[in-house]
């Protein structure tokens, strides 16, 4: 480690944080990273010098163990702490990722509106231009280094980053799997297959156009690409996501091929932060027609992989009104598919989303307590049941969260699997 100090900034860098992802009661710092220090703020930037992370210092900051994280693409995401325990029962984590744009977050409590967390935002935007004006001369050679790289990480090469990310992908990444949450949401996308075999009426963020696999040498391309453009700040990832929407659907070989070259060009044998995560959609026939071929490929990959399948109702009158185009039936035979593989397979784990709302059908939550209650003949520890609220609902006021909230808490006991709130995040 390296420091140096010039007025009120002191720089440290080449700092380690924790070598694996842990579930604490506030964000750690993963990986490689280096410190900067203000009289007002702490940054901590990943290893090309863009700013990760920035805390308040002083009495006016909302809460000591919270911090803010920029996304891959801008994105700002306030991490709150304040009540871990409650927090762990409704999300499987101890802190609340807080979106500074729309989303289904049911624990909404509007950091983005306090005057602290936007003055470090600001101050987060605004410090490449006060690195490049301080005179680094006596610094050590990787401080100096390390603050001309974060000085050129101003806002607009932070959004040039964000729009080549997605023109690499050809397309826009509006929801991460709800597993994503055990390596932080930092995952590195690869798109093997565009569109979504079932296009339900009710989902916020379904695909334009039709179902289609990605070729290999397209797949090729985007590994290529995307590592080019990560850099020096790969080793802090261990998390690869195969998009988009039923990526499950793309079968076995495709699969295989793109996490194989995903593994090996973003050199995730040498990650910094722990075991290989690969995380995928699939839908309710993706799941029942490709038989063991995807899940044994995917035991065999150097991963531990997590397949999301949205299922959303096991009540036929709420598949109806969802405009979701499977059967009752067909849901049922995919949930004790996900049983069955989940019993069958060591590192592969599939995992089950279902909608959450006021307005649905009366039957929805007892059919899905039936279905687990028929499936299951006691607590099973694999297999997480993902309950996703209704959008305009989570929107609609503090009054329509709580009620979501309390409907959480009184399906959760009767689902025999880990249940937790998903929180739509985008990339």
């Amino acid at each position: 480690m390296d420091a140096w100090q010039a007025g009120d900034l002191e720089v440290r860098v080449d700092l380690e944080g924790a070598h694996r992802y842990l579930k604490v009661g506030a964000p750690l710092r993963f990986g490689r990273y280096s410190e900067i220090r203000t009289s007002g703020h702490v940054f901590h930037c990943g290893p090309g010098g863009a700013v990760r992370f920035v805390q308040g210092r002083g009495p006016t900051w909302p809460h000591p163990t919270d911090w803010l994280k920029r996304t891959a693409r801008g994105d700002w995401v306030y991490y709150s702490a304040a009540d871990y325990r409650d927090l762990h029962t409704l999300l499987g984590e101890h802190y609340l990722p807080c979106l500074s744009y729309p989303s289904n977050a049911v624990l909404w409590d509007e950091p983005f509106a306090h005057p602290a967390v936007r003055e470090a935002i600001r101050a987060a935007e605004s410090l490449p231009g006060r690195l490049r004006g301080i005179d680094v001369g006596d610094a050590p050679p990787p401080v100096a280094g390390f603050l001309a790289r974060a000085a050129a990480q101003d806002r607009d090469r932070t959004a040039a980053g964000a729009r080549r990310l997605h023109e690499i992908l050809g397309d826009d990444l509006p929801v991460l799997p709800p597993d994503a949450r055990h390596v932080d949401y930092d995952v590195l996308p690869v798109l093997v297959a565009d569109g979504c075999r079932h296009r339900c009426r009710f989902c916020s963020v379904r695909s334009r156009g039709e179902f289609r696999v990605r070729s290999e040498a397209d797949v090729a391309r985007q590994i290529d690409e995307v590592a080019a453009l990560v850099g020096d700040d790969l080793p802090n990832h261990a998390g690869v996501f195969l998009a988009q929407h039923d990526a499950l659907g793309a079968g076995a070989e495709a699969l295989e091929h793109a996490a194989r070259r995903a593994f090996e060009l973003f050199g995730l044998a040498h990650s910094l932060v722990g075991e290989p995560h690969l995380f995928l959609f699939g839908s309710v026939r993706s799941l029942l027609e490709h038989g063991e071929a995807p899940f044994a490929a995917l035991e065999r990959l150097p991963f531990r992989s997590f397949v999301n399948v949205g299922m959303e109702s096991a009540d036929a009158d709420t598949l109806a009104a969802l405009g979701k185009p499977v059967a009752a039936a067909e849901v049922a035979a995919a949930f004790e598919r996900m049983l069955a593989i989940d019993r069958t397979y060591r590192r592969v784990e599939v995992t089950a989303n279902f909608v959450l709302g006021e307005r649905l059908p009366p039957g929805h939550l007892p059919a899905l307590a039936a279905l687990c209650a028929r499936t299951l003949g006691g607590f099973d520890e694999r297999g997480t049941i993902y309950l996703s609220p209704l959008a305009d609902e989570a929107a609609g006021g503090e009054d329509s969260r709580r009620r979501l909230r309390a409907a959480f808490r009184s399906i959760a006991p009767h689902l025999r699997l880990p249940a937790y709130l998903y929180l739509i995040q985008r990339l």
